[in-house]
């Protein structure tokens, strides 16, 4: 008995990765960048602490250099190393090149000195909002995908 499949348009993993990349990393970005605003609200200016450390708080993506090929490569051969080709962003405090390197003496506190958290607050106050952008960014590239597939088979049957 012989069977005969016919298929029209496959799937592909490896371009669903590369808009999922794009994707979830703005929405990293600008999660990133809240919890940096909300961080510069939340330190302490005053006796010790002076008003500089608040401006040198930033927020920084994942430089870019096509890591979305590095991805569809890893995915479609195997071979790759996962953790430089998944999306990231950091929220930074204090600047060397600006003598601001003791923001952490702040946020954690010496011997001498009480601590005064600001990032960790920031970070826990936009913690379930950046998972849930970020879930919703990569939902959104899945999405993205099924409705031109669905417009392509629609298209084929008419």
């Amino acid at each position: 008995m012989i069977k005969t499949i016919e298929t029209s348009t496959i799937w592909n993993g490896g371009e669903i990765s590369k808009d999922m990349y794009a994707e979830v990393q703005q929405a990293m970005v600008t999660s990133a960048e809240r919890i940096a605003d909300r961080a510069q609200g939340l330190v302490p200016i005053g006796p010790g602490i002076p008003k500089h450390l608040k401006d040198t708080i930033r927020a920084k993506g994942r430089r870019k250099k096509s890591r979305a090929e590095i991805l569809v490569h890893g995915i479609a051969t195997g071979d790759y190393a996962l953790e430089t080709a998944l999306p990231g962003a950091w929220v930074f405090a204090g600047a060397r090149d600006a003598g601001v390197y003791w923001a952490h003496f702040v946020e954690y506190g010496t011997y001498e000195s009480e601590a005064h958290p600001f990032l960790r607050p920031a970070v826990d106050e936009n913690f379930n909002a950046a998972v849930a952008e970020t879930e919703h960014a990569a939902q959104r590239a899945i999405n993205k995908r099924r409705r031109r597939r669905a417009a392509t088979r629609r298209a084929a049957q008419r």
